[in-house]
């Protein structure tokens, strides 16, 4: 198995560095001391476990041979593998096959990797024994009446079946010979509707229009960067929820004119004056569905199966299915941990990408996002944090135009001195939480315990990035009810305490600093090779944790020690390794206690990283 330059032994394989880790895991007996106030937080596991494979119910579908009949005006058809092409007698004259067989290869290669390596089923013509289908719009078929110059895709469906419904632009856009400046963006909008196909076969998320969009940008995005390696670029709408944590999680077109936010499926987005659409949204903002911030959390610190499982088992919205399983209080908790990760830009392989998205839209005037609008708002200069008002005493009010809707954040920045902060937090209303968080000097992410109400503190064992630690102010209902939920706002106070000096400035990038991204759950380690060894006691009785390996070649090795939630606390110096066995060894003590550490190993380009028990 090889990342970057390390290759790992899986079977005796071999690559031009090798690494074979060899490391003590020793039982560890003790009782958990009662947390003190101001202890890091670690966020637990949640029971029952959310994963789904879609490959255990679809286990073996074979490539279907036939078409489905199902639409008049079909005057030509162009099949190949697992699609097929058709059109009607008002056939733009700038679809040919030039452009058709490179669309349905690309089809075919995606939709392979979709089906076959991240374990998705093919839609619903598929599974009844037929090709997935691409319609030609304004050609002449069952499906409109369109002329064959307009523009347009998008996913449709002919009877109880799915198609892409496609004008001759994107298909044109396949043609070696087209010259358009946004061809790669249609032709991976092909993609995108062939996605819709897909998920529209499946029993999840009916009433989550916002899901059907951010769900499937998630399944391409994912799907790109596992092939190319490149977690560094996502989708620009990304960036919506991050730079206004404000808004719910099961928004559509996001923050409104009005002040009020778009429903799930789109509830309160659509007017129409004189037959003609007016705008409610804002600029950037009103593509908030686009945008795939939570299942890239879910999919990041659940595990890839967690989004499948949500198209599997949530008939309805998302939040409200997942309550189905995990119950009320690992619901609200599960809120609580994506806004304090988003605050913090804890999103393991993908906290650069959203980094990057911050920095492009920090400080852009949002307004109305174009003409004729509903509402001339007032604009909003772009930023994560809260404006508030200090009342001269340290009692802090938030802005109500930017208070939290539901499951939406705030997030505060303050200034700190000393070893601990402490804040008094005052919600106005039910259902809301407060967690003091940071990215400490050396990059790691550190939270402080949740609280619903009253003193909120957290110590400040490493120093704060820039001196400023993050107020998570969240609001945790996650049940859609109609209207009075789309409209509200959840408001609060926060009163400074010890060790907190101010607000900090909005209009400061606080997040911009060096990020260390934390280490994936060692339940997606495979590590075959790896074996179980006794550790020598040392002369002050303590355990050392031996790390051996074997190098084909030399090179700069360095060694560090983590938190089961990502935090560093150890690490090596790095050396220059010759080729062939090399052997280090850390013991308890120091900055080290006794418990469970992840060991992260990194050798050139590549990491690799593993579980140790050490005890005193």
């Amino acid at each position: 198995m090889k990342r970057g330059n390390l290759t790992y032994r899986r079977g005796g394989g071999r690559g031009a560095m090798l690494l074979l880790i060899v490391l003590t895991a020793l039982a560890w007996s003790g009782t958990a001391a009662a947390a003190a106030q101001g202890d890091p937080y670690t966020w637990p596991a949640y029971n029952p476990t959310i994963n789904y494979n879609f490959k255990d119910e679809f286990p073996d579908i074979s490539m279907p041979t036939k078409d489905l009949d199902d639409c008049k005006g079909v005057v030509g058809t162009i099949s190949d593998g697992w699609w097929t092409f058709k059109w009607g007698a008002n056939k733009n004259s700038a679809v040919s096959e030039a452009a058709v067989k490179p669309m349905l290869a690309r089809l075919n290669k995606d939709f392979a990797y979709f089906r076959d390596t991240m374990g998705w089923p093919p839609d619903k013509r598929v599974q009844d024994g037929y090709r997935s289908a691409v319609y030609l719009f304004g050609s002449g078929l069952c499906t409109d009446n369109a002329s064959n110059t307009e523009k347009g895709g998008w996913q449709s469906s002919v009877g109880a079946y799915p198609i892409i419904l496609a004008s001759y632009y994107p298909v044109y856009s396949f043609d070696p010979a087209c010259n358009y400046n946004d061809k790669e963006y249609q032709t991976g909008g092909i993609v995108h509707e062939g996605i819709h196909c897909v998920l529209a076969s499946l029993p999840g998320a009916k009433k989550a229009a916002w899901f059907q969009e951010g769900g499937n940008t998630w399944l391409q995005q994912q799907a790109d960067a596992q092939r190319s390696g490149n977690y560094s670029t996502m989708g620009f709408l990304n960036g919506c929820t991050f730079i206004a944590p404000f808004m719910p999680i099961e928004c559509y077109s996001g923050w409104l004119q009005d002040g009020s936010f778009g429903g799930p499926s789109a509830e309160g987005v659509d007017k129409y004056e004189g037959g003609q659409q007016i705008c409610t949204w804002r600029r950037y903002l009103g593509g908030n569905q686009y945008g795939n911030g939570f299942p890239t959390f879910l999919g990041e610190w659940l595990g890839l199966g967690s989004v499948p499982w949500i198209w599997r088992y949530c008939p309805g919205r998302v939040l409200e299915g997942i309550a189905a399983k995990l119950g009320d209080e690992q619901t609200r908790r599960l809120i609580m941990e994506y806004r304090a990760k988003q605050a913090l830009l804890d999103m393991k392989k993908w906290s650069n990408a959203f980094k990057r998205l911050l920095n492009d839209n920090f400080g852009s005037s949002i307004g109305p996002e174009w003409s004729p609008y509903w509402i001339n708002c007032e604009s909003w200069k772009a930023t994560p944090y809260a404006k508030t008002t200090n009342d001269g005493s340290g009692l802090l009010t938030p802005e109500q135009r930017t208070t939290p809707g539901w499951s939406g954040a705030n997030q505060i920045p303050l200034t700190v001195s000393g070893g601990m902060a402490t804040v008094d937090f005052q919600p106005i209303g039910a259902n809301m939480s407060c967690q003091l968080c940071y990215r400490a000097t050396d990059g790691t992410p550190v939270y402080g315990t949740p609280v619903t109400s009253g003193e909120c503190s957290l110590r400040l064992d490493k120093a704060p990035g820039k001196g400023v630690i993050i107020a998570v102010i969240c609001n945790t209902d996650y049940k859609y009810l109609g209207e009075e939920t789309r409209k509200a706002h959840f408001d609060y106070r926060l009163k400074l305490d010890a060790g907190v000096t101010a607000a900090a400035d909005i209009n400061t990038k606080w997040y911009d600093v060096d990020l260390v991204t934390s280490i994936e759950p060692t339940r997606e380690t495979v590590r075959p090779d790896a074996r179980r060894v006794d550790a020598p006691r040392g002369l002050d009785g303590s355990t050392a944790t031996f790390i051996e390996y074997d190098m084909h070649s030399a090179g700069t090795v360095s060694i560090g020690v983590y938190t089961p939630s990502g935090v560093l606390v150890k690490r090596l110096p790095a050396g220059y390794r010759q080729p062939g066995h090399n052997r280090e060894h850390i013991t308890v003590g120091g900055d080290i206690a006794a418990g469970i550490y992840l060991i992260k190993v990194t050798a050139g380009t590549g990491s690799f990283f593993t579980k140790a028990v050490m005890t005193k």
